[in-house]
């Protein structure tokens, strides 16, 4: 059943996934608080969210939040990403770890809202089956993913011993009009952006290269979705998810199905192909599945839609 009305805070608030998240909790009617430790700017903004610029890991601004705006759910999406988490492992572990342990202590003496934090599907590291089972050791290979396996665990042990409700998401490679720029593994998304432009693109993997993927929003619903379910239907602390797999050819198909326009060729670069080969190509998903739910796109072409969708408004503003 859904809630109404709810008080709900994000962290990292600025983000495209919580910007995304923002605006399908105001149409659910809830009040939105969003922190981030940088100023919203125009094309971040979402109407109707009460934005705090502050960092994660200053305590009492995290206190005093939750004494003023009561939240009934926390987003927690504040992070350092992988490529900035091991330039500076010392700030990963303050930004990623010791922020939620705080933000679990505070949160505990103030209302015990419900906590939703994502984990990451590369906390398994590489030496991984293709068809990832939900109970796979997780062994991850950089700070990144040591700090989302820390929360993971961090988030179960409060709610076994401490009446918190805390519940993970650990989404594959997210498909997103609003990747970095920067992120390697990437490419599928850069593709849609340069063919929305009508500019041409290079993958830097062969095409037949692929892993386990989501779009976005679901992504987003997943989360909504999790959040909402009621604490008798969970199984697990932490929920793999999955939608397809498609191949780099098949993303290009795809598109040119769309744009007919769209000039591309591919260029395998070896360190891209390197991070690829071994990808898990599904993540198993059948609690996500049966406990509340879920269920994304999975057919290429209708993500394929709704990707150029989502991307339309900004082709009119550039």
């Amino acid at each position: 059943m859904q809630p109404q009305n709810l008080p709900i805070l994000i962290t990292g608030g600025n983000g495209n996934i919580a910007r995304l998240l923002a605006k399908r909790l105001l149409k659910d009617g809830h009040s939105v608080t969003c922190l981030d430790i940088t100023d919203p700017n125009t094309d971040s903004t979402v109407e109707g969210v009460d934005y705090f610029t502050g960092d994660i890991c200053d305590g009492p601004l995290i206190e005093e939040i939750l004494k003023d705006r009561s939240p009934k759910i926390v987003f927690h999406l504040a992070s350092l990403l992988s490529g900035s988490s091991e330039a500076d492992r010392k700030r990963a572990f303050q930004v990623n770890a010791q922020s939620t342990f705080n933000l679990l202590e505070l949160a505990l003496a103030n209302g015990k809202p419900r906590i939703l934090f994502p984990g990451t599907g590369a906390s398994y590291g590489s030496d991984i089956p293709a068809n990832v089972p939900e109970n796979q050791p997780q062994w991850p290979e950089n700070i990144y993913g040591v700090t989302k396996i820390f929360n993971e665990r961090l988030g179960a042990y409060y709610t076994m011993t401490h009446g918190m409700d805390f519940r993970c998401l650990r989404p594959p490679l997210v498909l997103s009009p609003y990747a970095p720029p920067a992120a390697l593994t990437a490419y599928a998304s850069h593709a849609y952006v340069a063919a929305a432009k009508g500019e041409p693109f290079v993958f830097p993997v062969s095409p037949d290269i692929g892993m386990s993927t989501i779009y976005i929003e679901d992504l987003v619903e997943g989360f909504v979705q999790l959040a909402y379910a009621d604490q008798g239907q969970l199984s697990r602390h932490a929920y793999n998810l999955h939608a397809f797999c498609p191949s780099a050819q098949e993303i290009a198909d795809s598109i040119v199905k769309l744009r007919p326009n769209f000039q591309y060729s591919f260029e395998p670069d070896n360190v891209v192909e390197s991070l690829l080969k071994t990808a898990a190509k599904v993540f198993q998903d059948a609690s996500a599945r049966h406990d509340w739910g879920w269920n994304p796109i999975s057919d290429l072409d209708e993500c394929s839609q709704a990707i150029f969708k989502l991307l339309e408004p900004r082709q009119k503003l550039a």
